[in-house]
């Protein structure tokens, strides 16, 4: 019975309601208006839902994975420092997330095939992509334009469409406030998912950013053509509230 209130098969069964609706109206009253207006309703909603949804604990079991081994792989690797979301320049061609392997001093320089940072005096950090890339890759395919560099309003869009589009958030807002970066997520389904991966994994909201997390503060780093390093992180009820600094 779950399946069938999935969004692609309960709008087919209202939209065979309102067409049998439909014949009825037209052969066995006089309303043929009325008849012609159920029969295109009908038809819309056969047709405006036809791609299959993903059932919850699916999709958090795929946002889920991957994640965590991130996550226990920097634990063993001893690097605890807040990551950095690197925008694609220089030697990039796509973002990156960088947590330093100990105080941060300044970013060094990254390279797509790069995942150990080295220097002169051995490991400085870690590179790696950012976990919601492909939610961001997505979103930015929807939009009209380009994401990066395109501004704030840029920024916003694509959260948009990561929130009502993805359904991965209820609200969010991207803002510039006395020399930082605020990003406020708002969660609604996720909440749980949310709690569930905090409580499996203190850093990562700091490092590296769940998935969701993740293509926020992507989002962001790119837009604004932005260095973005996570300054502080908190949570309160389901507001997920993160500053960012330039770098």
């Amino acid at each position: 019975m779950s399946k069938l209130l999935r969004p692609e098969y309960s709008s087919k069964i209202l939209g065979v309601v309102f067409l049998s609706l439909s014949v009825y109206i037209f052969f066995f009253t006089h309303h043929t208006n009325a008849a012609i207006g159920a029969f295109f309703i009908g038809i819309f909603t056969l047709l405006i839902i036809h791609i299959p949804t993903v059932e919850k604990d699916t999709a958090v079991a795929g946002l889920k994975s991957g994640v965590l081994s991130i996550h226990y792989l920097l634990d063993d690797l001893d690097v605890s420092d807040k990551g950095a979301f690197v925008y694609p320049h220089k030697n990039l061609t796509e973002s990156r997330v960088y947590i330093s392997a100990d105080e941060f001093q300044n970013l060094p320089d990254l390279y797509d095939e790069m995942s150990i940072v080295s220097g002169g005096r051995g490991r400085t950090g870690v590179s790696l992509s950012p976990p919601g890339k492909p939610l961001l890759d997505e979103a930015k395919e929807k939009m009209e334009y380009d994401l990066e560099g395109q501004g704030i309003e840029a920024g916003r869009e694509s959260m948009g469409y990561l929130s009502q589009g993805m359904g991965l958030a209820k609200s969010f807002s991207l803002r510039k406030e006395k020399g930082v970066i605020k990003v406020r997520i708002t969660l609604d389904d996720y909440d749980d998912y949310c709690e569930e991966m905090r409580g499996e994994a203190e850093k990562l909201c700091t490092r590296t950013g769940c998935p969701i997390c993740s293509a926020y503060l992507t989002a962001a780093s790119e837009s604004l053509s932005k260095n973005l390093k996570v300054k502080k992180f908190e949570k309160e009820g389901k507001h997920i509230k993160y500053t960012l600094e330039e770098i």
